[in-house]
């Protein structure tokens, strides 16, 4: 038998549901245990998952509080769920006296990269941070133009500064968004040596 949430019920007399009963009881901790510390234990009843229902629209708080739910966010790479949260409202500042819209704010991703050789995590709001390193070798007083392909894409570059590492190259580097997942490097060697080695490192914010 299986737990049946009928059980019992306003029925002539209990006897008549006594095995089902007994069934609820026994399911009840495996059921509870899913995702709580079991009954019988030290941390008995603490939660160790928390399942969310998919939400369709963010929840709305209008009292002293904070929300965590769950709802689709689409991005380039698709649509998944993801957690948000919402808050009470978002205070004005010194700077801009308006109140913010009260939206949810996404906090997770369903992809996040420490292995290089473009890194990238994720910000709170939509916004994934990209860094990683260029690195070659040109002739005095060239001019180079590396393009870098973000992976995953973004469905678009707000920003990317990069910085020369050495003196060997110019401080002055110029960076162009080519399109909505990639952006190129353009900097020119100081003149310095048949052939000089140019390095690097750069960081880009995109909107998932």
């Amino acid at each position: 038998m299986t737990y049946s949430p009928n059980k019992p019920d306003a029925g002539p007399s209990p006897s008549i549901d006594v095995s089902q009963i007994q069934t609820n009881f026994s399911q009840f901790d495996t059921i509870f245990s899913n995702n709580h510390t079991a009954l019988n234990d030290l941390n008995q009843g603490a939660h160790e998952a928390v399942v969310f229902t998919l939400q369709v629209f963010d929840p709305g708080v209008t009292e002293d509080l904070a929300v965590l739910y769950s709802k689709n966010a689409s991005s380039r790479a698709g649509t998944q769920p993801q957690l948000f949260a919402q808050i009470p409202t978002f205070l004005p500042t010194k700077q801009d006296t308006t109140a913010a819209r009260n939206t949810g704010m996404q906090l997770t991703y369903n992809s996040v990269n420490t292995s290089g050789p473009i890194y990238h995590s994720f910000l709170p709001g939509g916004y994934i941070l990209y860094s990683g390193v260029d690195s070659g070798v040109t002739v005095p007083s060239v001019q180079i133009s590396d393009t870098i392909i973000l992976s995953p894409a973004p469905t678009k570059v707000l920003i990317a500064i990069a910085t020369p590492v050495g003196q060997l190259w110019t401080v002055a580097t110029a960076i162009n968004t080519v399109t909505n997942d990639r952006f190129t490097i353009n900097s020119i060697g100081n003149g310095n040596g048949p052939a000089i080695p140019y390095s690097f490192v750069w960081i880009a914010i995109g909107k998932a």
